[in-house]
C-alpha cells in the first residue's frame, strides 16, 4: 500500500535509486530499485509514500514493473495501478503468482537496460537476476542477501528448491564479473561484488576458473 513515508534515494550508480524498508523480525532491509533508461523499471517495489511515486513520475515513470520471483509481488499490483505500469516475471513463476503478468520473461530478454539471467535451485524455479551492462551492476531478489553488511549469501538451504544447484547457478552471475551487486534483502555490495560472489561459493566449496571473459 502506499505510504507518507518518504525513503525513496539515489545511488551511486548513474541513473538507479532505491528505497528501503526495514524488516525487525530478519533484521534486515527490504530493498526495491529504480532503473532509469530507454524504458524505465522498477524491481520488486515495496510500499512507496505519494511523494516518491511523484519522483518516479518525474522521471518519466516507469514502462515495467519487473518481478524477480514469485515471493517478491511486494506492492508491484498497487504501483502498477498507481503510476500507471505493465508487470513482467518470471514465466515459471507466473502460474504460482497473485496479480495480473503482462509479460513473462526467460532468460536473456531485456527490459530497458536491464538484461534477465535466470538461476536455478532457487526459493521459486523462475527467479532470475537482472545484468545491467552499462554500469556492471546485478540486482537480485532472493537468490542473494547482502547479509551480514559486506557480505553475501544465499537463503537458507532448506528454503531452497535444490541447494546445490542454486549456489552452482550462482556461477552465471560471478561470470558476468559485476562490480555492483544491489540485493532485494539486506546490504547493497558496490565496487569489489565479483569478489564477494566468489567468496560466498568458495564457502560452499564450489572452484571457479580464474578466466578473463
Amino acid at each position: 500500500m502506499l505510504t507518507d513515508e518518504t525513503a525513496f534515494q539515489r545511488t551511486s550508480l548513474d541513473g538507479i535509486s532505491m528505497w528501503s524498508r526495514w524488516q525487525a523480525d530478519r533484521s534486515l532491509f527490504f530493498n526495491s530499485f529504480f532503473v532509469r533508461g530507454t524504458e524505465n523499471v522498477v524491481v520488486d517495489p515495496l510500499a512507496l509514500g505519494e511523494r516518491d511515486v511523484d519522483v518516479i513520475r518525474d522521471h518519466g515513470a516507469a514502462q515495467w514493473i519487473v518481478i524477480t520471483t514469485r515471493d517478491h509481488e511486494r506492492e508491484a499490483a498497487i504501483l502498477a495501478e498507481e503510476l500507471p505500469a505493465r508487470v513482467a516475471a518470471p514465466a515459471l513463476d507466473v502460474a504460482e503468482m497473485k496479480l495480473a503478468v503482462d509479460r513473462e520473461l526467460h532468460d536473456g530478454d531485456t527490459l530497458g537496460r536491464v538484461r534477465v539471467v535466470q538461476l536455478e535451485g532457487m526459493k521459486s524455479p523462475g527467479e532470475f537476476g537482472l545484468y545491467i551492462p552499462d554500469c556492471s551492476t546485478v540486482i537480485v531478489g532472493d537468490a542473494l542477501w547482502g547479509d551480514p553488511p559486506g557480505t553475501l549469501r544465499m537463503v537458507p538451504d532448506e528454503k531452497l528448491g535444490d541447494p546445490v544447484r542454486a549456489a552452482l547457478s550462482l556461477r552465471r552471475l560471478w561470470e558476468l564479473r559485476p562490480q555492483n551487486i544491489l540485493v532485494g534483502d539486506g546490504h547493497c555490495i558496490y565496487g569489489n561484488a565479483t569478489e564477494k560472489i566468489a567468496s560466498y561459493l568458495a564457502s560452499r566449496g564450489i572452484q571457479l576458473e580464474r578466466t578473463t571473459l
